[in-house]
């Protein structure tokens, strides 16, 4: 017999604070960046593209390892964040395409350019570096997962995610922290 755990997706209440206003930024660009996911799966829908693109993926996690050192950070710290962020950009994608394939038909909205979505995704990633670079001490803090949960909880809230965008927001942050200990 297997035992399940509920899941809430949504906002909950907490009398402890555990963010820093310099780590909610950065929880609200991730909702940017996956915001733009929806985008690009239209545009994948209309083109027939696949949601995986290995060379894409490649491009934009080096020129993270490349950039990190300019904000002080760790070129293996950066790339592991943004693998993150590709990986729930990537579920975001998937998810629509599924429920689109099953509606059989997208949003009535004309196809976006993939290519200005990429320049969005990139500028938006300089935007990232900074927030990660404000946020550095965080993943090293024996608080950090309380930290990450209360200000994706805050997030998400703020800027009224379905589950699907919700649950994508907590993937990105999946493996933020490396501090073993819990308060």
């Amino acid at each position: 017999m297997m035992a399940t755990l509920p899941l809430t997706v949504g906002a909950t209440t907490t009398s402890t604070t555990w963010v820093s206003p310099n780590m909610m930024e950065l929880p609200a660009l991730v909702v940017e960046r996956n915001a733009i996911g929806d985008q690009v799966a239209l545009s994948k829908w209309y083109s027939g593209k696949a949601v995986e693109d290995a060379q894409r993926e490649k491009e934009v996690i080096d020129e993270v390892r490349r950039q990190a050192p300019t904000y002080g950070l760790n070129p293996d710290d950066a790339e592991r964040f943004f693998a993150a962020q590709i990986e729930s950009n990537k579920l975001v994608q998937y998810a629509l395409l599924s429920v689109w394939q099953l509606q059989g038909r997208a949003p009535d909205l004309p196809p976006p350019d993939l290519a200005r979505l990429r320049k969005q995704l990139d500028d938006l990633q300089k935007r990232l570096l900074q927030a990660l670079a404000s946020s550095k001490e965080v993943p090293d803090s024996p608080y950090c997962k309380a930290a990450i949960a209360q200000a994706v909880d805050e997030a998400a809230h703020n800027d009224r995610l379905d589950g699907l965008h919700h649950l994508a927001l907590m993937r990105s942050f999946g493996d933020f922290c490396r501090a073993t200990a819990r308060p």
